[in-house]
């Protein structure tokens, strides 16, 4: 029985399509017409040119570097290419596992990155390897951050940090960053250019005079707080309406879906959804089922 096939123009559109998805790597194992489609396809944002006919630069887009070994490979592969690494890798995941030196040369070669989330902890006392390849990233917009990875000291202020001044889109992954305030502020509120924002809540320990000082900029787009599993969404809105803290760019989001929805819809991507929802509609904290559903399940 003869296999079923499609004409090529459907082939192409249907793979054009795929392109963005996070196991487009598969695509290495299929015909050769399919990898020169969507290599000819697929154009830099920010050139000029036209990538070169191959499937590289989709796979090597965005790199999750989980382990040392992974991450030490991924350099390996680019050390001889540094044109292709600075033109070619747009956002780089790298976990606790890897080594911070192996990060911090990794980023002076992909300096042309605009997204990277940083969970490599300094446990130096000397000069941090981060710090001279993160301030020459110019394209750098979206950051999620440990703040262990560029703080290896007692003083932690963001504004110290030249790349964060050019930062849009922020995500800490430390607790304890919305408790500071006042004389102990660590400096998220100083970073005026900020228009997403991304910090985990404590009713009993969040400063309210930084989120109330946030919320007055007219530029912030969405501000998310994380919530403990053990805390409801009546819970956390209560305490927001009691703080005077109303207001349509608050999202709350239990932390224990923040996995589920980063690597399923995309976390700004779904927020700015639910602001938009929220404007249409006039309603504060609301998140509608629709969406509700969204965040918790990946895009086809």
């Amino acid at each position: 029985m003869p296999v079923p096939s499609l004409p090529f123009e459907i082939e192409r559109m249907i793979f054009l399509l795929c392109a963005r998805h996070k196991n487009r790597h598969a695509y290495l194992a299929v015909a050769r017409r399919v990898q020169a489609w969507l290599a000819l396809s697929f154009h830099d944002d920010d050139a000029e040119y036209l990538i070169n006919s191959r499937l590289e630069p989709i796979v090597y887009r965005f790199v999750h570097l989980r382990s040392e070994r992974a991450a030490a490979n991924f350099l390996q592969s680019i050390e001889s290419r540094p044109e292709f690494a600075e033109r070619t890798v747009k956002g780089i995941f790298f976990g606790a596992a890897v080594a911070i030196d192996t990060a911090g040369e990794t980023l002076k070669l992909c300096c042309g990155i605009k997204d990277l989330t940083l969970h490599v902890p300094c446990y130096l006392t000397g000069k941090n390897p981060l710090l001279e390849p993160m301030s020459a990233l110019p394209q750098l917009r979206t950051l999620s951050i440990d703040l262990a990875s560029i703080f290896n000291n007692r003083v932690i202020y963001l504004p110290n940090i030249d790349t964060l001044h050019r930062v849009t889109h922020l995500h800490i992954s430390n607790a304890w960053a919305s408790w500071q305030g006042g004389s102990q502020t660590i400096g998220v509120e100083r970073l005026e250019q900020i228009t997403h924002l991304s910090l985990h809540l404590s009713t009993l320990r969040t400063e309210i005079s930084m989120l109330s000082g946030i919320l007055r900029r007219d530029n912030l787009t969405v501000m998310v707080l994380w919530r403990k599993w053990s805390v409801t969404d009546e819970q956390v809105r209560g305490w927001l309406k009691q703080n005077d803290l109303m207001d349509t760019r608050i999202i709350i989001l239990n932390s224990a879906d923040f996995f589920g929805i980063v690597q399923g819809y995309g976390l700004w991507n779904y927020v700015e959804r639910l602001v938009d929802w929220r404007r249409g509609n006039e309603e504060p904290f609301e998140i509608p089922d629709h969406l509700r559903a969204v965040a918790l399940t990946e895009p086809e």
